[in-house]
């Protein structure tokens, strides 16, 4: 599949209305940047050989990159866009474990009419497992438990019981990628000369990437976060927290005080780009009205899951919905997970390009990526067939190159709140 990473450019660049911006091909090929981005450590069983994943993901986020080079001509851009899919899995030390996230937070089980893909990141969900499975007598604290608990249920029945919960589940379904994945703007400004102002309400993976690549491309990026609900990602590895938020200024804010809910209110109308990964009940509990953010002249990034935006998910749960489990299984004959959140980095990579070329092009409105369904549409870049993929496995078990070299953050991220004075000043 030579020149995925290049076709997969072309496709995006021609959604975005640039087709005619010259792209530099230069990629490895799918397999190779698979292995060389460390991703198959993390894809596979723990007692079975790392595998390559049948969808030219790697090549995908080498296509993101190869745009973002195509539009700009000074930034010191990551090397490529693969590096990034295995960038977290690499500092934590991950490894595969098959049917179980490289996390070890989510996991896929077989229920009586096909597979579920449930997240128990959060650890105040396992008090709801009784009422998800209808079974309050079993001792339902490990994985296997659970597992012999799902065995008789419904998947439909289960989905909709946990979707109405809130809890981070999916079904194992085959891909459906969408035709367009990017929305058409309306042109709002002639093309600015400046800087944008990006307001990064966002927490985790897939938005903070956004605002740290739109941060290298010379934006003012302010992080904002709750005093009372910080950033989950401060209490994991610091180093990539780092890489993600080191060059934003932080605000903290109180958002149950009124004072604070104006000051956000306030930041958020100066801002170009606006990036959050809320539900819609959260952003009208703090005032923020984003269609008319939107209509006023911003560029609003909306993170969600999955395409109905008050689903809850997660990066490996919504892979699977995006269909990647069945490609595992349709290729290598089990469902099995893929990278590690894979989701959350393809996402991210794709919301900064959005972003970016419509603030080059003085364009404004709404740009609603799901995970699930930038996942899928990252199956574009290609499906290997049977025989195509015993090939690329091949390839990438011989191939000895290093691995990409990891990056290195700008700095040590800011303390919560540490910039508050400076920046709440200027609203």
């Amino acid at each position: 599949m030579t020149g995925a990473a290049l076709t997969y450019a072309h496709r995006l660049m021609a959604q975005l209305g640039l087709e005619a911006i010259a792209l530099d091909g230069r990629a490895d090929p799918a397999p190779l940047a698979w292995r060389r981005a460390g991703l198959m450590a993390v894809t596979g069983r723990a007692d079975g050989p790392a595998l390559v994943c049948p969808a030219a993901l790697a090549s995908a986020a080498d296509g993101v990159m190869m745009a973002l080079r195509a539009i700009t001509t000074d930034v010191s851009w990551p090397l490529n866009g693969a590096l990034l899919l295995g960038e977290r899995a690499r500092l934590l030390g991950l490894t595969r474990s098959g049917r179980m996230s490289a996390n070890r937070s989510c996991r896929l089980m077989r229920v009586n009419d096909g597979e579920i893909a449930l997240n128990l990141a959060r650890e105040a969900d396992r008090d709801l497992l009784p009422i998800l499975l209808a079974d309050h007598a079993a001792d339902l604290s490990d994985w296997a438990a659970i597992e012999r608990a799902a065995v008789g249920c419904d998947r439909g029945t289960l989905l909709a019981r946990g979707i109405e919960m809130s809890l981070p589940i999916a079904a194992v379904v085959p891909p459906h990628p969408p035709a367009r994945l990017f929305p058409i703007l309306r042109s709002a400004r002639a093309a600015p000369d400046r800087p944008p102002l990006v307001v990064d309400l966002s927490s985790l993976w897939a938005g903070p990437l956004c605002g740290s690549l739109l941060a290298l491309a010379g934006a003012q990026v302010v992080k904002v976060e709750s005093r009372t609900r910080l950033d989950g990602a401060r209490s994991g590895h610091g180093g990539f927290y780092d890489l993600l938020n080191a060059d934003k200024a932080s605000v903290a804010l109180d958002f149950h005080d009124a004072a604070d809910r104006r000051a956000l209110a306030a930041l958020v109308a100066q801002a170009d780009i606006v990036i959050e990964a809320s539900r819609p009940r959260a952003l009208r509990q703090l005032g923020i009205d984003r269609d008319a953010e939107a209509a006023r002249g911003a560029i609003w990034i909306g993170l969600t899951a999955h395409d109905d935006p008050d689903r809850i998910g997660f990066g490996d749960d919504a892979a699977v919905a995006g269909g990647l489990a069945a490609i595992m299984a349709k290729g290598w004959g089990e469902a099995l997970f893929v990278g590690d959140a894979i989701a959350d980095p393809l996402t991210g990579l794709h919301a900064a390009l959005a972003a970016l070329v419509a603030w080059r092009q003085g364009q404004a409105g709404l740009i609603a990526l799901s995970l699930a369904g930038t996942t899928a549409f990252a199956c574009h870049a290609g499906l290997a067939s049977p025989a195509l993929l015993r090939d690329w496995q091949a390839q990438a078990q011989a191939d000895d190159a290093p691995l990409y070299p990891l990056r290195a953050p700008v700095g040590t991220a800011a303390l919560p709140g540490a910039d508050n004075d400076r920046v709440l000043a200027s609203c």
